[in-house]
């Protein structure tokens, strides 16, 4: 490695708040160049894997292009990245979120910064899907360094909803979701950091499931605010959620978050197929209504729908019964103390990224380069998330982020409280149908209101499609207890089948 100098040691002090004058700078060159001597040696321990070509002659190899036919703005790149194996997802078409790598293939991570990235390797759920026997045929499009759960932020034109294309299809896995509900692919991963699942697949119509924090990996993808980072599906039905999940579930050693979710009590991975395929009668459900799902900040039309959906499952025979989490909106400022914080230490650090095992030196090294360029092409969205967690570690001592940590530890027992002695907790996925795209921006549209507690708590949650209103589609959320991702589909379900023939 390069040597510095005295001065650029004392620039290098100033950047990262070490404090080092002129002459303790003096005296510290020799040491420090003699330290990043013994980097030398990583160029040999660890070369750099080269990148799968993205064309060739070889039938199996990957290829990818720009999109074409493409009118809801959801695809970044159609691309061909046959299984590795055969199995349980033979035949099925899956997009990936272009934060998810695919190896050979561009990673825009829905920014202009990231121009010319190309991962080396596979994110570990695509090289699971892949062996599985499931067939990726898209990067969908996403909102910038999936920011925004507005569907409008990403680089090129937003994302618009199959249902009505002045709407906005939601964010940040808009594209994902969009191309579910459009036929574009079979299924799609994307990821939910505030409810960037749930949200589109709400807006478009779909099946959208966020699982239990560590329970589907995060290795190889492109961090947002890694400790409510998870990665979801969308599919048209719970049979090809349970699918997914069936592949990608389990440990990796690469990724941290992973290996501490499968020491915790109660973890558990498996059985989801088969949950789903036999899901409880009606009469043998156990369903918490949370108070604070609807009320203020709820359209009219979207609690109608809800309650709808309530007496279809009390007209079943289930055990329907309100509850109450009376620290339910708290979520919103812990939700966004930890994740301004997070999102500004990652970008300060450059780092694609360091918190996490298994990273694609390609990939860490597209992510630093961009930060160092980006000052003037990121978004005004992104850039004030930015600003604002910068201002809490720099003028707080990140302060707030400690209090936040606790506050989610306090938000997620009266969770399970509420969760004790029934199966799912119950309240309408979005307060609103898909806002128009002009007017996508009005803050008085609270988008995570009801989405955002289950990624501060960690626990798992899935939307389903409850009827329409206007023509468009409302989303029905369910949450369960941590690990129990198998119950939480098969009631799904069941809660999915009764309410099905509902009025729309």
């Amino acid at each position: 490695m390069r040597h510095l100098t005295a001065d650029e040691l004392v620039t290098l002090g100033e950047r990262f708040d070490v404090d080092v004058d002129a002459d303790r700078a003096a005296d510290l060159t020799g040491t420090v160049n003699a330290m990043l001597d013994d980097l030398d040696a990583l160029d040999d321990l660890a070369p750099v894997a080269d990148a799968p070509s993205p064309t060739g002659a070889d039938p199996g190899a990957r290829t990818w292009s720009d999109p074409v036919d493409d009118p809801h703005g959801a695809v970044a790149a159609d691309c061909s990245v046959p299984p590795s194996a055969s199995g349980h997802l033979d035949g099925v078409a899956v997009g990936i979120k272009d934060v998810v790598a695919v190896a050979g293939v561009p990673m825009r991570c829905g920014s202009a910064t990231m121009r010319g990235v190309v991962p080396a390797t596979d994110a570990t759920v695509v090289d699971r899907l892949r062996a599985a026997g499931a067939a990726i045929t898209a990067k969908t499009a996403c909102d910038e360094f999936a920011g925004s759960a507005r569907g409008t932020t990403g680089h090129g034109a937003p994302i618009t909803n199959p249902h009505d294309d002045e709407r906005t299809a939601g964010g940040s896995s808009g594209g994902s979701a969009a191309a579910v509900a459009s036929g574009r692919v079979d299924a799609a991963l994307g990821t939910d950091t505030g409810g960037s699942v749930r949200i589109p697949a709400s807006f478009c119509g779909v099946v959208g499931y966020k699982p239990t924090y560590g329970l589907v990996p995060l290795t190889g993808v492109v961090e947002n605010t890694y400790t409510q980072d998870h990665v979801g599906t969308f599919t048209e039905g719970l049979d090809d959620a349970a699918a997914l999940v069936a592949a990608m579930a389990g440990a990796d050693e690469s990724d941290p978050a992973s290996l501490a979710a499968a020491g915790r009590s109660g973890y558990r991975v498996g059985g989801y197929r088969d949950a789903v395929a036999d899901p409880p009668a009606p009469a043998d459900l156990r369903i918490g209504v949370l108070a604070e799902g609807t009320g203020e900040g709820v359209a009219d039309r979207v609690e109608e729908r809800t309650d709808t959906a309530v007496d279809a499952l009390a007209d079943a025979g289930a055990d329907v019964h309100t509850v109450s989490v009376p620290s339910f909106h708290d979520g919103r400022p812990i939700k966004n103390a930890l994740s301004f914080v997070e999102l500004a230490t990652h970008w300060r650090d450059g780092a694609a990224p360091y918190r996490r095992g298994g990273v694609d030196e390609t990939l860490q090294t597209g992510f630093a380069r961009a930060r160092a360029a980006a000052s003037g092409e990121l978004s005004d969205f992104y850039t004030s998330k930015l600003l604002a967690g910068a201002q809490v570690v720099d003028a707080h001592d990140g302060r707030p982020y400690v209090r936040a940590q606790a506050a989610r530890e306090r938000l997620r027992g009266a969770f399970e409280d509420a969760l004790d002695g029934v199966d799912a907790l119950l309240l309408p996925t979005m307060p609103d149908v898909a806002p128009r795209i002009d007017s996508v921006g009005d803050w008085s549209y609270d988008y995570a209101r009801n989405t955002r507690a289950a990624n501060v708590t960690r626990l798992p949650a899935v939307t389903v499609p409850n009827g329409r209103v206007a023509g468009l589609p409302v989303g029905l959320q369910l949450m369960g207890p941590a690990f129990g991702d198998a119950r939480l589909l098969s009631v799904a379900a069941a809660v999915e089948s009764t309410i099905r023939d509902g009025p729309s």
